[in-house]
């Protein structure tokens, strides 16, 4: 307690007696100490002690620094006193940027809370003349954060989160951009594990950004106001750094965790702030190409550059054909993809023989496919039925198969050009009415019926978990079934065996 208050009064001290400028020194030498309290004291009281010095201009010099002139009257010696400020300044800065690797979350969120607030005073109260009537954001120390929160050996999601409010600033969002792609370009050389840490913080940070949607929206800044005519103030140079530093980030060794997180944003987040979402083209189609959770999740992005930006890709439906596998009915994104491919064929302009091959192929799958999933994929197909009645002679169809021998659907054909869908039948949603789960029996029974009007809504069955089924059906109210018509008299009935059953199987002479 004593070394704490001694921390507070060598502070005053400093603030109200220049002889006490040493004091400065020795508070800088606590922000090392192994005890927390004397750390936390300490920087509180730097805080005080700079905010101070930079709000009253008692650093701020002419940019040219004077060797000679020892007195404090002198001009050049006050001008020394200033740079020599300005060099514990810089001490300061350096030993807060330690501090935010402290095994002490606490002393971690004070340290970037701190730097942050100087940052802003000396954004606003720069340290040279020159700087002074124009905006000048200072990159140093937010360089020394970024150093920091974007480790290669550690992670900083928990820093991370507490640097959101600081994003929302164009100012600091727009220089953290620039920063962050000038680090990532220098990493592709480093070792795999580092590289995958630096990608697991640098992909923390580029999930809080939210860019301005317009020139007007940029108009809060951390520090002084810029001039119209200041890059920070132009909408489409922060579409431009955006932009940089995505193709930056997606040029590195992404790990699987990191590659499926930017797919799940991509669409949404990402390509509507970019300058050309077309740049993102060789990225998606490789995506889409690596198969499983990988290309479930890259279909998104990949189809709105096709719907709005005019991408040719004609194999589109083919590679989403190709999707279709057991597996997807067990995937962790089941309801995603078939909400995305649900949206994929709703275009009534899609071939019939596509639509066809689709279904069929689906219908296949169901045979195969959980009890939940079936309660959604059922009307699923009805609804491509619905909206494509040509394709209906798959339900109606005499004289199709009735089995899967006689079946002339090629369930090993990759193109759904080439499978025969349309020569085939719907034979297995016909045995689907003798599942054993009554809901998928009673949904299988919409195919013989005449469909409605109004197209099912699959969308609240896409997360339909097979306990949501168990408790579905514990919670139904079950008529009472009689097993026995006649109520028994007994445990045997001695009648039908001439009264004496006993004599039967037993001889008791």
């Amino acid at each position: 307690m004593e070394k704490v208050t001694g921390i507070r009064e060598k502070g005053e001290q400093f603030l109200n007696d220049r002889k006490q400028a040493n004091n400065l020194v020795e508070i800088l030498e606590l922000l090392q100490s192994d005890e927390n309290k004397v750390v936390v004291t300490s920087m509180k009281v730097v805080l005080k002690i700079f905010s101070h010095l930079l709000s009253s201009d008692k650093m701020l010099t002419t940019g040219t620094k004077h060797k000679n002139g020892t007195e404090t009257d002198n001009p050049e010696a006050e001008d020394q006193y200033k740079y020599w400020l300005q060099e514990r300044y810089h001490d300061c800065i350096k030993c807060l940027s330690r501090l935010l690797e402290s095994e002490s979350l606490h002393i971690q969120k004070l340290a970037l809370t701190t730097l942050m607030k100087l940052l802003q005073l000396e954004c606003r109260n720069p340290l040279r003349k020159k700087d002074k009537d124009s905006y000048n954001f200072q990159p140093m120390i937010l360089q020394n954060v970024l150093n920091k929160v974007v480790s290669k050996t550690s992670n900083m999601s928990v820093l991370i989160g507490r640097f959101q409010e600081y994003l929302e600033y164009d100012d600091v969002r727009y220089e953290v951009l620039i920063q962050l792609a000038n680090q990532m370009g220098s990493q592709r050389s480093r070792e795999q594990v580092a590289v995958a840490t630096f990608c697991n913080n640098c992909m923390s940070i580029l999930e809080l950004i939210t860019m301005p949607t317009s020139e007007d929206d940029i108009d809060n800044f951390l520090g002084q106001s810029p001039s119209s005519q200041d890059k920070v103030k132009s909408f489409k140079e922060h579409k431009r750094v955006f932009t940089n530093t995505w193709l930056q980030f997606l040029r590195l060794p992404l790990s699987t965790g990191v590659y499926k997180r930017v797919l799940i944003m991509l669409h949404e987040s990402v390509m509507p702030h970019m300058t050309n979402p077309l740049l993102l083209t060789d990225f998606l189609t490789a995506s889409y190409n690596i198969g499983g959770a990988i290309s479930l999740l890259a279909l998104h992005g990949l189809f709105l550059l096709i719907s709005q930006y005019n991408l040719e890709y004609p194999e589109f439906y083919k590679k989403l054909y190709g999707l279709l596998e057991p597996s997807t009915f067990h995937a962790k994104y089941r309801a995603r993809f078939f909400h995305l491919t649900d949206l994929f064929l709703s275009s009534t302009h899609i071939p019939a023989y596509l639509v066809a091959a689709f279904a069929k192929r689906l219908s296949r799958l169901a045979l195969t496919a959980p009890p939940p999933a079936l309660e959604m994929l059922i009307p699923f197909i009805c609804n491509l039925l619905m909206r494509h009645p040509t394709c209906q002679i798959l339900v109606h169809n005499v004289d199709g198969p009735n089995d899967v021998s006689s079946d002339p659907y090629v369930m090993s054909e990759p193109d759904p050009a080439k499978c025969h869908a349309m020569e085939s039948s719907l034979w297995e949603l016909e045995s689907l009415k003798s599942h054993y789960h009554p809901g998928v029996a009673t949904a299988a029974g919409l195919i013989g019926r005449p469909f409605p009007k109004v197209e099912f809504d699959v969308a609240e069955k896409l997360e339909l978990t097979t306990e949501e089924l168990i408790t579905k059906e514990v919670k139904k109210k079950q008529k009472t079934v009689a097993l026995e018509y006649n109520t028994p008299k007994g445990l045997f009935d001695a009648s039908k065996y001439g009264g004496n059953f006993r004599d039967l199987y037993w001889n008791t002479s």
